[in-house]
């Protein structure tokens, strides 16, 4: 009868590890989750924080549409929107841009095409809608996705999501 009880014991120990390594690889996906109560009630400096340790880890997992950090980004450029921040404060909060000056600079840069029609150099798709402004701070995502902060007199006073095959 002892045998039995610890045979059963050990089955259930077992059949809890298992499950338990289970669970984890499951969670493996999610695991750049935000630690943030709410999104939307975050301050600039709790939704800037957040988003710079999400992107710390560099995990493919996080750089999907509607994750976390997509909206940590979200919130963050309608935030520094409506607070009309200044380049520096965008820089501050999101990281070093893709590209950061006025846009007629920005429209002189080369770009060439390398080896196997690799575009180099820096360019917007030509679709994209630029926002109205005399400076820009741009962020390029997932290597095909732009944020677009316009800023006039020093102020952001618009921006823009371009997501391959669907502009905001």
């Amino acid at each position: 009868m002892i045998k039995r009880t610890t045979l059963f014991k050990n089955s259930v120990i077992l059949m809890a590890f298992c499950f338990g390594i289970q669970t984890t690889q499951a969670q493996e996906p999610t695991a750049c989750g935000t630690t943030l109560e709410s999104i939307e009630t975050a301050s600039i400096d709790e939704l800037g924080k957040e988003y710079r340790r999400l992107k710390s880890y560099s995990n493919p997992y996080c750089d999907t549409t509607n994750s976390d950090m997509h909206k940590l980004m979200e919130e963050l450029a309608k935030e520094l929107n409506t607070s009309k921040a200044n380049a520096d404060a965008i820089v501050a909060q999101l990281g070093e841009p893709y590209y950061r000056g006025p846009l007629s600079d920005y429209e002189n840069q080369k770009v060439t095409v390398g080896r196997g029609g690799k575009m180099l150099g820096k360019a917007l798709p030509p679709q994209f809608k630029i926002p109205a402004g005399d400076y820009y701070v741009v962020y390029f995502w997932r290597n095909k996705d732009y944020l677009t902060f316009a800023l006039k007199g020093g102020q952001a006073s618009e921006y823009s999501w371009w997501e391959k095959g669907n502009y905001r």
